[in-house]
């Protein structure tokens, strides 16, 4: 599955890396949107990669190492995690519109808060998981004669992954509530237009509709895979 998903997303990834490198060399600008676009291209590009290579070659590498590299695909799908919510705050502040002084405040500041933001986020994922793989490779595991890893520590070992999963949960939640709320606002654009307009065959009420699918499906996807993973999680304890 892995290698299938590789084959599939190489040349999607490879092709928005590659128009926004171009489109970055003729303008001398990232628009906001494509950064976060290009954040997640990469990320993913990166995270299938290395997926694969877990799955063909994990018998020719060290569980140190094996437990290194899943330190850095979990380090990638954080990342991605990053890029999308942000992605989706994004859309949010600019398609919808909210008479709130905070909402306001967030719509003029975001622009100038996402770097430090993003910032901010990747160095703090990535000494959550350099601590995470020190701890584990020298305290918590233990390679047994019949190669099983064994837990000798569970206490010590699950904060890391606690403060993680609190992080997908924060990232799924947030993604969540912004596409929610595009599409709440979507929905009474659409109202206004069946109110003013006669019929359902005009562009822009195709066009909303069409978004509203997009994002409908979307996060109907988001929240189902999120919650299997969660259920997965528990169970596994």
């Amino acid at each position: 599955l892995n290698f299938v998903t590789l084959i599939i997303l190489f040349p999607v990834n490879v092709f928005i890396i590659t128009v926004n490198i171009l489109d970055f060399f003729k303008h001398r600008r990232f628009l906001l949107s494509d950064l976060f676009i290009f954040g997640i291209s990469t990320a993913n590009l990166l995270f299938d990669f290395l997926k694969a290579f877990l799955q063909y070659h994990s018998q020719w590498i060290s569980i140190e190492h094996y437990n290194l590299v899943s330190h850095v695909v979990l380090y990638l799908s954080m990342s991605t995690l990053l890029f999308s919510t942000l992605l989706s705050i994004h859309f949010c502040l600019k398609i919808v519109n909210i008479n709130h002084r905070f909402y306001i405040c967030l719509q003029r500041r975001f622009p100038k808060l996402f770097p430090w933001i993003i910032i901010t986020f990747l160095l703090g994922c990535f000494f959550l998981n350099f601590h995470s793989a020190l701890d584990t490779n020298q305290d918590c595991l233990s390679n047994t004669t019949s190669n099983v890893i064994q837990v000798m520590n569970p206490v010590k070992c699950s904060w890391s992954s606690i403060i993680i999963l609190e992080i997908y949960v924060l990232g799924t939640t947030l993604c969540s509530v912004s596409a929610l709320t595009i599409l709440i606002s979507l929905f009474k654009h659409l109202k206004r237009f069946q109110e003013n307009t006669e019929g359902s065959g005009s562009p822009n009420m195709e066009a909303h509709i069409r978004a509203m699918k997009t994002i409908a499906s979307l996060l109907i996807t988001n929240i189902l895979i999120f919650t299997s993973i969660l259920i997965l999680v528990f169970d596994e304890n």
